[in-house]
């Protein structure tokens, strides 16, 4: 009776000490922290983040990212605008690649302008959906962590992540 117990016990903690492992390997979670994403996501709110999303493709202008930076020890939230090999640049407030002015209807407003710059390869440009004050980086591939792809929290934000597509 007592193996039994203890034989069942422990492969009811392998399986979920498996099952955790194969979760974290294709999900992450994460915490929007701040306003730089409004409206599309606001500070407080939790989404899951894919990481099977680039395991077979690239990330695509209109995705909203979590990427690791070494200069901030949480992860960041922002959306890509810019793909490796693009000419980029934000003038007036207004997203211009490869010259040409693009629509961004998901925009809370953008007050910041960069310079035309020429992105390398395996970099994106990204930047917050809010532009007053949000910064723009140029992030590695391998610095991408996934795509946002539900938000969870708080429950009447529920659904799936506001990505867009061009």
């Amino acid at each position: 009776m007592i193996k039994t117990i203890i034989r069942e016990t422990t492969i009811t903690v392998l399986l979920a000490l498996l099952l955790f492992v194969a979760i974290r390997s294709v999900a992450h979670s994460a915490e929007v922290s701040g306003y730089s994403m409004e409206p599309s996501l606001h500070d407080g709110q939790r989404i899951i983040v894919s990481k099977v999303a680039y395991w077979f493709g690239d990330p695509q202008r209109g995705d909203i990212v979590v990427f690791d930076t070494d200069r901030i020890s949480n992860d960041i939230i922002h959306r890509i605008v810019g793909l490796p090999g693009e000419l980029i640049e934000i003038k007036h407030g207004k997203l211009f690649i490869n010259g040409k002015e693009m629509d961004e209807p998901y925009l809370q407003g953008s007050s910041i302008d960069t310079p035309p710059q020429q992105i390398p390869d395996d970099r994106y440009f990204i930047v917050g959906d809010n532009r007053g004050s949000a910064s723009s980086d140029l992030v590695s591939r391998n610095d991408i962590i996934g795509k946002a792809w539900l938000c969870y929290w708080p429950v009447s934000e529920w659904g799936t992540a506001p990505n867009y597509s061009w």
